[in-house]
């Protein structure tokens, strides 16, 4: 990017002061490193193989326009590990990229139509979240017609991906995304102590292969996921509670129909500024000890396909992030507890994980021939986090997680369970604000009154 960037955003700035009252402008960043030690993150060690460390960070530049008749909103993103690039640089391909780019144009007061490359961010996140915590993030290329009332909302959403501008054709080839995206979630506020909301996802996933011709063929596989959320809050006293059910055909070559499910309740109590939660959650799981022909024809693991799952499951990321799909699913029962005060917050979650489905023992099926399965209980991780207001726009935010994990474990990720495993972080977030109209107008009239 050779330009002044500097001058744009200086001459922008002077341009939308002196504009309409009913307009406001933001221009505001983000720096965010953060240094992370690896030690069974995600899976168990071994004895080859040493701990990691790095450090990764995410630079955001964000503007928003916002305007009695539509809302304009770009955030420009770099994500890199320190040291990737050598010291002189020259011009790299998506050195930076759009990680949103978007319009919100209104009908009114409640009716609006949003398009273009944007977040979407449901409920809990369980089935729709941006990822924050992971550098990059997540986004949709979407178009989105939305209801903002005050206590009923309501969003129809669809997408259609290709690579590129084809003449012919709409094979699809970027990889590790969907093709064709349409979901309604509806959300009913009563009275700030209950909200339900209800998601209906449909997603089609294109399959390509070659076949024994040699020829590659695709085809478009769909899957359609129903459910709901319900949070409810009496005082110190609530809880949330989900629920979905995943069917269709998987993506793959020879398609499986899809039975899944996915159910999570928890109940929290709050006493001053302490926070304590007691809950469970399943994801349902294909079982490894069954291998009639008519169990295997059908998919019974449920896909959290957008969630924002590191929020989930324990922080150590062993499963559903990148992982764990189409495997025994999970069992979670988890107690959390946490102290937020104006300039810092400690948490402490504590997880015991239980396989869905049976898992195979191995060792027994090679002695005996027969399929019996392990014992469900998987490990239990503790995770520690805290967080401080260092300055103005700064914070700190640091973390250490363990994991003690069972021979079933061992059996699904590999690995020697007998090892230390651990991860723990240290992340710096600064939030600034560059320019704020609203603040800028509130500040000069204040002047003009004290004259």
């Amino acid at each position: 990017m050779r330009f002044n960037l500097k001058g744009v955003l200086v001459g922008t700035a002077f341009v939308l002061v002196g504009s309409s009252s009913f307009s406001q402008f933001n221009l505001s960043g983000e720096v965010r490193p953060r240094a992370e030690f690896r030690n069974g993150y995600k899976t168990l060690p071994d004895t080859i193989n040493k701990p990691a460390f790095f450090i990764s960070q995410r630079t955001r530049l964000k503007f928003r326009y916002d305007h009695e008749k539509f809302t304009f909103f770009v955030s420009l993103q770099d994500v890199r590990t320190w040291g990737n690039q050598k010291q002189l640089v020259a011009n790299e391909a998506n050195a930076v990229s759009l990680h949103e780019a978007w319009g919100l144009v209104r009908f009114g007061k409640k009716w609006g139509m949003k398009f273009g490359r944007q977040e979407v961010n449901y409920d809990d996140q369980r089935m729709f979240g941006a990822v924050n915590w992971t550098q990059q993030a997540r986004s949709h290329d979407m178009l989105m017609f939305k209801f903002m009332g005050d206590k009923f909302k309501l969003d129809v959403a669809g997408a259609y991906n290709q690579s590129k501008e084809n003449l012919f054709n709409t094979i699809y080839t970027t990889t590790g995304n969907y093709k064709v995206e349409s979901h309604i979630w509806a959300n009913y506020n009563i009275k700030d102590k209950v909200k339900i909301s209800g998601l209906v996802l449909m997603l089609g996933q294109q399959v390509s292969f070659i076949d024994s011709n040699l020829i590659q063929r695709n085809h478009d596989n769909y899957s359609l996921t129903m459910g709901t959320h319900v949070n409810f809050k009496l005082k110190d006293f609530g809880g949330e509670f989900n629920g979905f059910y995943q069917l269709g055909s998987t993506a793959t070559q020879v398609a499986k129909s899809i039975s899944a499910f996915n159910f999570k309740l928890d109940l929290y109590y709050k006493v001053k500024n302490f926070k304590f939660t007691l809950g469970y959650e399943i994801l349902s799981g294909q079982g490894q000890t069954d291998t009639s022909a008519s169990y295997g024809s059908v998919s019974r693991s449920f896909n959290p396909f957008f969630g924002t799952n590191h929020k989930f499951n324990g922080f150590m990321d062993y499963f559903f992030v990148g992982n764990h799909l189409g495997t025994v699913g999970l069992q979670d029962a988890y107690f959390k507890f946490a102290y937020k005060h104006e300039k810092f917050n400690i948490g402490l979650d504590a997880h015991g994980f239980f396989s869905a489905a049976p898992v195979l023992d191995q060792n027994h099926f090679n002695t005996t021939g027969e399929y019996k399965g392990m014992h469900p209980f998987i490990g239990l991780e503790l995770d520690l986090s805290a967080g401080v207001k260092i300055a103005k726009w700064t914070s700190l935010k640091l973390g250490y997680s363990q994991m003690f994990s069972s021979a079933t474990m061992a059996a699904l990720k590999g690995g020697d369970r007998t090892l230390f495993n651990n991860w723990a972080y240290v992340m710096i977030v600064f939030n600034p604000t560059i320019f704020d109209q609203k603040a800028f107008q509130e500040k000069k009239a204040k002047k003009e009154a004290d004259k």
